[in-house]
C-alpha cells in the first residue's frame, strides 16, 4: 500500500496536487464567489473535485496514511479513515445548520 496524496501539496503520487490557498474563497469571515463565477462552474468545480476524491479513496487502503505537509499539524498524518470519518462529521454538522434554517422559515419541526 502506497501512502496517500496530501492534497496539501507535499507531492509524490500522482493524484496528489497542490492547493494553494484552500481558503480562497472566503473574505471577511464569509464564503465568496468572485464575481465571474456562474453557478455552472462551481457545479463543475464540485463534480471535478468530487472525481478526484472518489479517485484517492478507491485506490487506498483505509489504513494508508497521507504524507507529511504542513498542513497536517503537530499529530502528523491521518488514516484515509480518519479523513472520511472527518468528512462524514463535517457533513452531518453542516446538514444540522441546514435543517435549522428551514425549520426557522418554515415553522415546520420534526419529520
Amino acid at each position: 500500500m502506497s501512502p496517500m496524496p496530501s492534497c496539501a501539496g507535499s507531492g509524490g503520487a500522482s493524484k496528489a496536487r497542490h492547493v494553494g490557498d484552500p481558503w480562497a474563497d472566503d473574505r471577511d469571515g464569509r464564503w465568496y464567489v468572485a464575481a465571474g463565477q456562474t453557478l455552472p462552474d462551481l457545479v463543475a468545480e464540485l463534480d471535478a473535485q468530487a472525481a478526484r476524491s472518489r479517485a484517492v479513496v478507491e485506490s487506498h487502503d483505509l489504513a494508508d496514511v497521507g504524507q507529511p505537509g504542513e498542513g497536517w499539524g503537530a499529530d502528523g498524518p491521518a488514516s484515509l479513515e480518519r479523513v472520511l470519518f472527518h468528512l462524514l462529521q463535517e457533513y452531518a454538522r453542516h446538514l444540522g445548520h441546514l435543517d435549522i434554517i428551514c425549520e426557522l422559515a418554515d415553522g415546520q419541526v420534526g419529520e
